[in-house]
Formats: structure tokens, C-alpha cells, sequence
């Protein structure tokens, strides 16, 4: 495996670009472009919002007056299905759809910069 420090020349911007938008590869190439604080700092703060917006859609859940205990637990779990399952969907492909092409403009620029280095 390859390490996790700074590349010791230019890199293919094309390439780093694609390597955001794949999880795993994306820490790689952060990493080789020796920004991972920033790149830390942005994936944490998209976490969390993804989070917050997830409990928000469970707390709705809990709170749902149809889905009381009355219900057999097939019914419970087919209005579940039926009601809040699109709308965890739409959630993360709504977050993937604002957080990749961000990380990957950032890795982008931070690419193009790192070759700049090197030009000199």
C-alpha cells in the first residue's frame, strides 16, 4: 500500500478529481495533496449535517401519530416503508448530490495548486 504522505511532484488533476468522488480514494488523494485538515474539517461538518437531518426524519418517525402500537408489526413496518424510506433516500442522495461535487472542485483547485509548486 501505498503511504499517505505528500507527493513528491506534480500530480494528474483529472485523476485526483475522480479519486474524490470514490470513499476511500478521496482520503488518498487529500492526503497526497497535503490537505486533510481542510478536507477533514468539511467532511466532518457534512457528516454531522447528515446526521442532524437523519434525526430529524426519526424523530418525525417516533412521533407519527399512524404508526401508534395498535398496529401488527408487518403493518407498522409497511407504512414505514411506504412513508419514510423514500424520504431517507432523497436525504442521502440530496447530501451525496451537494458533497461531491464540492469535495471534488475542492480536490480539484487543491490539485492545481499543488502542480503550481512545481512549475517554478
Amino acid at each position: 500500500m501505498k503511504s499517505l504522505t505528500p507527493a513528491d511532484g506534480p500530480v494528474d488533476v483529472t485523476r485526483f478529481t475522480l479519486y474524490s468522488m470514490i470513499p476511500g480514494l478521496d482520503t488518498y488523494a487529500v492526503s497526497k495533496l497535503d490537505k486533510k485538515k481542510p478536507a477533514l474539517k468539511i467532511t466532518i461538518i457534512s457528516i454531522v449535517a447528515l446526521l442532524v437531518i437523519t434525526g430529524f426524519l426519526m424523530y418525525q418517525m417516533i412521533n407519527d401519530p399512524e404508526l401508534d402500537s395498535e398496529l401488527n408489526k408487518e403493518m407498522r413496518a409497511e407504512m414505514v416503508y411506504e412513508k419514510y424510506l423514500p424520504l431517507t433516500i432523497f436525504v442521502i442522495f440530496g447530501f451525496l448530490a451537494i458533497y461531491l461535487p464540492i469535495i471534488s472542485y475542492l480536490v480539484n483547485r487543491w490539485a492545481k495548486e499543488w502542480n503550481q509548486k512545481f512549475e517554478k
